[in-house]
């Protein structure tokens, strides 16, 4: 849990210091990464050399290197290295068929006696509905 905490004041710190900073359009987060991962992700990076970004605190795979490890050479507002790879993989999701890792859009059954009060404290609407409702 301290590691926790640690990572969530180093990700807020990273995001207040980068408030007013010009940003690449795919300029990714340094801290916090890997504290979420898909059953698939070692296997994606491994053997299908993977590029990773972080989408809600997962590690979600962006594009995939033909040749060996994923990176991005130099960060650009235009297209950068990977955006061949990308387009390679858009076309063959079009025409053949594709495995989307959707991990980071996991649903939580949250339950007990103050569930709903709980829910209700975190959301911005009334959401303490019956169970299997939201």
């Amino acid at each position: 849990k301290k590691k926790n905490k640690r990572a969530g004041a180093d990700r807020v710190g990273e995001t207040l210091g980068n408030t007013y900073k010009v940003h690449f359009p795919d300029k990714q987060p340094d801290t916090c990464r890997g504290a979420k991962r898909s059953p698939l992700h070692d296997r994606l990076a491994e053997q299908q050399n993977a590029y990773f970004r972080d989408v809600s605190g997962w590690e979600s795979p962006s594009w995939y290197s033909p040749n060996g490890p994923a990176f991005v050479e130099k960060m650009s507002f235009g297209r950068e290295n990977w955006f061949p790879y990308w387009a390679d993989e858009h076309k063959a999701c079009r025409s053949n068929v594709a495995l989307f890792d959707m991990s980071f859009m996991s649903k939580f059954l949250v339950a007990g006696r103050d569930a709903g009060d709980m829910l209700n404290r975190l959301s911005t609407a009334n959401v303490d509905e019956r169970s299997g409702m939201i």
